[in-house]
């Protein structure tokens, strides 16, 4: 399993998680939010975490209080998003199924070959089209709005 953020502009981390482990809000904290914000620090070396909103889906690793205080202790601002609603959520709607056709016939033989393979497949996308995930995710919202918060394709 791996943990992934992206942004408008591409990859922000891909982080693999010990075969058979449960995400905690502990592994979150301790782990994987560190490393995000390192990586952002590295893109935005002036300005770093400040300002900047993320979106997490609501798994109980990410909505934990133990997580909410280290988002605001670090100065992110987490997005509401509403139960389980693919239709709304980027990594749904855009990353799984492109990581799903990209893996799909590949054999990895380690989780380190996974993880190249991964790597070279995220950073062979344009940064438009990241951004443009973006702008259909802002659609998507629009379109829940207007159908009364109702499942929509």
């Amino acid at each position: 399993m791996y943990t992934i953020f992206f942004s408008s502009h591409g990859i922000v981390l891909q982080l693999p998680c010990e075969s058979g482990k449960a995400v905690t809000a502990t592994f979150f904290t301790e782990q994987v939010l560190p490393n995000l914000i390192k990586n952002i620090e590295k893109y935005r070396p002036k300005t770093g975490t400040r300002g900047m909103k993320i979106l997490i889906d609501n798994a109980s690793s990410h909505t934990a209080k133990l997580t909410k205080n280290f988002l605001v202790v670090e100065g992110l601002e987490l997005l509401p998003h509403p139960p389980y609603s693919l239709d709304l959520a980027p990594c749904d709607f855009w990353l799984f199924p492109k990581l799903k056709i990209y893996l799909q016939g590949k054999d990895f033989n380690a989780l380190q070959a996974l993880g190249t393979g991964l790597y070279q497949y995220f950073k062979s996308i344009p940064e438009e089209v990241y951004r443009n995930v973006f702008y259909k995710w802002v659609e998507r919202l629009k379109l829940c709005v207007s159908a009364g918060g109702d499942y929509f394709e």
